[in-house]
């Protein structure tokens, strides 16, 4: 009992420690394997992929194919640097690869794939095409790869957990019985499968899809394409059911309902951005090359050493405050109008102390927004928090809305972390410290200027002919 103990410590130890919070979506994530790593090993499995389909000419040579799929790809990755700035230094590649199987991928480092079956048998439009791509550019940016890798590692750990105190527990009682240890086995299979690896991928799936559709939109491909290619995808596949437990990817009408529920906000993004994409405007830098040859220059301008300096143009100028993918918490947040409403969240807000302070003290603003909206713990503190994100995002009236709830919440004391039972403030004075910054953000108030009539004399007109 004592050692199966230390084997169950040791795996929530692993699972507390091997967590991250993705900047992208706000939420934790497995980080058991770097991504470094995941690119370094995607990056051999897709020459690999590329050159034995090139050896079977299965790589596409159709010009007006090739242009199109590099052009769609091209114009979501300019969009999807602006989420995620660093990715610009990625070798990002597409290849149209002729394979009757309706798919297309990402991998981890943005190398693309676009098989002739998706275009063949699906007929995408370009707008339903960048919806396509869209979402699997985005399981690159939020990391997705090495999430699954992590859930894996911790799936092998699972099992062997149960393998190893089934064991134990066969020879302390003087017997070793393999079929026991089988059955156990497969049950932790199947639990991992349900609880964690499953739900996982299908949350993975739905992020993406959020991500891609605003991408395509701000890349100036329609939203109501998201709906339409799934329509497409549902009458070609057959799948009509809404059940999803055992499925990886959210059911085809379930992805259809969120798609639908997303159109308003992603149609104000597109209307401001289609009208910067013509018929003759030409992206102004190519970051999609394409070819075997990581290399190689065949449809790119921009060409990466292994010192990775570049040798021709230069990318855009890197977003100095990444953009922040929608959502109805982060439209309220920059309005001045999102509440935090949890009264029992103490504990969870405790959990989350070292979080904060480690964003506070980076000044990672988009974090501690992200944090603090995800515990929703009602405090003044917390809303004072709050107030330093929308300040340090540029949000100041947003700001001096929560630093007035939180002086608010703090002259209550029901909410005030002084009297809090937990999450005490220490040394932190939130009144002093929400009275200071209500001054920095306070409203300049703008005197109207009075301005005195000019008499006009009228002109002499004998006198200015003498005076000439």
């Amino acid at each position: 009992m004592r050692f199966y103990r230390l084997v169950v410590i040791s795996v929530l130890l692993m699972l507390v420690t091997g967590c991250a919070t993705n900047a992208m979506t706000g939420r934790k994530q497995l980080a058991f394997v770097s991504e470094k790593s995941v690119i370094q090993q995607s990056d051999s499995m897709y020459l690999s992929l590329v050159d034995g389909y090139e050896k079977k000419g299965k790589i596409s040579k159709d010009p007006a194919v090739n242009e199109r799929v590099r052009t769609i790809t091209n114009r979501l990755v300019h969009r999807a640097i602006e989420y995620r700035p660093e990715t610009a230094d990625w070798n990002w590649q597409v290849n149209v690869i002729e394979d009757d199987t309706p798919n297309a991928f990402c991998m981890p480092g943005g190398k693309m794939g676009v098989n002739t079956g998706l275009l063949e048998k699906i007929q995408p439009s370009d707008d339903e095409l960048a919806q396509v791509m869209g979402h699997e550019i985005s399981h690159a940016l939020a990391n997705h790869g090495a999430e699954k890798m992590s859930n894996q590692i911790l799936g092998q750990i699972i099992v062997g957990t149960v393998a190893v105190v089934a064991a134990a527990a066969d020879s302390n009682n003087g017997r070793y019985n393999q079929q026991t240890q089988r059955v156990l086995q497969d049950v932790a299979v199947v639990g991992t499968a349900a609880f964690i690896t499953l739900p996982n991928s299908r949350t993975a799936e739905t992020e993406a899809d959020k991500m891609g559709v605003e991408i395509a939109a701000q890349a100036g491909y329609d939203p109501a394409a998201a709906i339409s290619i799934w329509e497409k995808m549902m009458n070609a596949t057959g799948q009509q059911s809404r059940g999803d437990f055992w499925s990886t990817h959210p059911s085809p009408p379930n992805r259809i309902d969120a798609f639908k529920a997303l159109q308003d906000p992603m149609q104000q993004i597109y209307a401001q951005s289609k009208a910067s994409y013509t018929a003759e405007s030409q992206a102004s830098y190519n970051f999609v090359k394409m070819g075997t040859d990581p290399l190689a220059n065949s449809s790119n301008v921009r060409v990466v050493s292994s010192e990775g300096a570049s040798n021709s143009l230069v990318p855009p100028t890197a977003v100095i405050k990444p953009r922040i993918f929608y959502s109805a918490e982060y439209a309220a947040f920059k309005q001045g109008t999102l509440e935090l409403t949890c009264l029992n969240c103490g504990l969870s807000n405790m959990m989350s102390n070292s979080t904060i302070n480690e964003y506070l003290q980076k000044e990672d603003w988009r974090r501690l927004m992200q944090t603090l909206i995800k515990v929703n713990h009602k405090s003044d503190l917390s809303y004072y928090h709050l107030g330093l994100a929308a300040e340090g995002m540029g949000h100041k009236e947003a700001a001096r809305i929560y630093y007035e709830k939180a002086r608010e919440l703090f002259h209550g004391q029901e909410f005030s972390c002084a009297t809090a039972k937990m999450n005490k403030c220490k040394d932190v004075s939130v009144a002093e410290l929400v009275e200071v910054k209500l001054l920095e953000v306070k409203p300049v108030e703008v005197k109207p200027v009075e301005v005195k009539p000019v008499e006009v004399k009228p002109v002499d007109q004998e006198q200015l002919l003498t005076e000439k």
